[in-house]
């Protein structure tokens, strides 16, 4: 009987094979998973390892998080059987308190090295003895999360480089194991293959490096990228999935080492599994269907390329929300895969399906100068193919990051999308008079973009006015409850057009 260990990655929320939207299944869940793992640990000694970014993602999670005590991903993980788990930056989201209690309820051991709480590690490095043999498991999370995350969620939470401890843990272990398995919830800064670069190296994303520079690692579990990813780097075999629980990967340990992935699509749901959380998922829905407000029609997204290229009315109303809310000059916002639109009847489901990230507002103080260095980076989003505007490759490949790409109010601009050169953007005009570079402009940005997030590195050396802690689907909300009748205010402010 060979050992075969098996990771999920990036499962946010994907608890159950349920879709808010239409209460359909899509092909994924830990639900899936549990059928697949019963089956496997009847033919293999099965070791399952989970790699963070589990308690952010779906309305279930969302709701739990916000009335429950109990954390629901930790009693998903419970049920699984789970081995070790390592944190995720999402894990983060809704502060230490939260992220305590999530390990502390885990009956799985959590292997993330590189956090401290209260100048306590949360997790520790395992070696496990099965079958005469000996394998260590280390874990530890981008030390990135800083950048993104709100001060007051990271209180009492110590970072450290995510690098340097993995380097030490794996010298502390390799003579001791026969197999080092690490598991990072992180990815990869260059092409695994070429080693070329395929980001800006912020350090966010390191795999590369730990590979290239640290010897003696067997495995390098990773995530966070949400990619389809199997190779080898030097004497290390990689691996990555796609998130939601599409997924999982697999190492097989026999005489060699075998690394793959499972599609979990294929797989029956574990319905034994999913009748403990039936309850709670009848609760999210009753939640998420008391209305809340009004519009004055449908706005449902149907193509997500086509509501970027042609401004979709969900962004005049979410500047608009936001504008007033600091009662600024301009907004930006972004648009999101999974958004399914709005409908007239407005309901708690329509905010958090519109709003799936926990992200919060931040308001700088932008030049004209500042603003149209914005908007030029922000150009670099399209390109033409057969002479058609469409999405530039680059933010698709390696990764899907149509988020890097802000619709703006509170301004009027044309986007020159150039078949031979550089694009660029032609007339600004703020309340119909061309752009004044030196003037100052109150600019509202989440706080993914404020932290530099998506390369906009200028940001964070821009002038902060106010760093709200409140998360942006609460603005939403809020606004809706006050105001009732909306009518949302939509301008096609955004010209793109093809220029030789």
């Amino acid at each position: 009987m060979s050992i075969k260990i098996i990771a999920t990655t990036d499962v946010h929320g994907h608890l159950l094979d349920y879709r808010f939207l239409d209460q359909a299944q899509t092909g994924r869940g830990l639900s899936r998973l549990s059928t697949y793992l019963k089956s496997q640990r009847l033919l293999y000694d099965v070791i399952y390892i989970d790699n963070g970014d589990i308690n952010q993602g779906t309305p279930l999670v969302a709701y739990t998080n916000a009335y429950l005590e109990k954390n629901i991903a930790s009693k998903a993980l419970n049920l699984l059987e789970c081995d070790y788990f390592n944190l995720g930056n999402h894990d983060f989201n809704f502060g230490s308190v939260f992220l305590k209690r999530y390990i502390d309820e885990n009956n799985a051991k959590c292997i993330t090295a590189n956090i401290d709480y209260q100048n306590q590690c949360v997790g520790n490095t395992q070696i496990k003895e099965i079958q005469n043999k000996r394998i260590a498991f280390i874990g530890a999370v981008t030390d990135y999360i800083p950048n993104w995350e709100a001060e007051k969620n990271l209180i009492d939470i110590t970072i450290h480089s995510t690098f340097n401890t993995l380097k030490k843990e794996v010298e502390k272990v390799r003579s001791l194991a026969d197999y080092v398995i690490v598991v990072y919830h992180g990815g990869f800064e260059k092409n695994i293959e070429t080693g070329i670069p395929s980001e800006n190296l912020t350090g966010e994303n390191v795999g590369y490096q730990i590979c290239d520079e640290i010897e003696g690692i067997d495995v390098l579990i990773t995530g966070h990228q949400h990619r389809n990813l199997l190779g080898k780097i030097k004497n290390t075999w990689i691996v990555q999935c796609n998130d939601t629980c599409n997924q999982c990967m697999e190492i097989e340990i026999d005489d060699e080492i075998k690394v793959s992935k499972v599609d979990l699509s294929l797989v029956e749901i574990d319905l034994d599994f999913e009748s403990h959380f039936n309850h709670v998922l009848q609760d999210t829905e009753k939640w998420l269907d008391q209305e809340i407000g009004y519009l004055d029609q449908d706005y449902p997204i149907t193509n997500i390329e086509e509501a970027q290229l042609n401004k979709h009315p969900i962004t005049s109303f979410l500047n608009q929300i936001f504008l007033e809310y600091f009662n600024a000059d301009i907004s930006a916002c972004c648009l999101f895969d999974v958004m399914p639109g709005l409908s007239k009847n407005l309901k708690y489901r329509d905010i958090i399906l519109n709003a799936p990230f926990p992200n919060t507002l931040v308001l700088k103080k932008v030049t004209g100068k500042q603003l149209l260095i914005y908007l030029n980076q922000l150009a670099s989003y399209w390109t033409v193919i057969e002479d058609k505007i469409t999405i530039n490759p680059k933010f698709i490949i390696p990764k899907r990051e149509i988020y890097n790409y802000d619709l703006l109010d509170g301004i009027s601009y044309t986007i020159n999308v150039s078949k031979t050169k550089d694009n660029f953007v032609g007339e600004v005009l703020f309340k119909g008079k061309p752009l004044d570079l030196n003037q100052e402009f109150k600019l509202v940005i989440n706080n993914y973009r404020a932290s530099g997030g998506g390369n906009f590195s200028y940001f964070p050396n821009i002038e902060t006015l106010v760093e709200d802690t409140n998360d942006v689907s609460d603005v939403i909300i809020e606004y809706v409850k006050k105001k009732k009748n909306i009518t949302i205010s939509h301008q096609n402010n955004i010209k793109l057009q093809i220029v030789e």
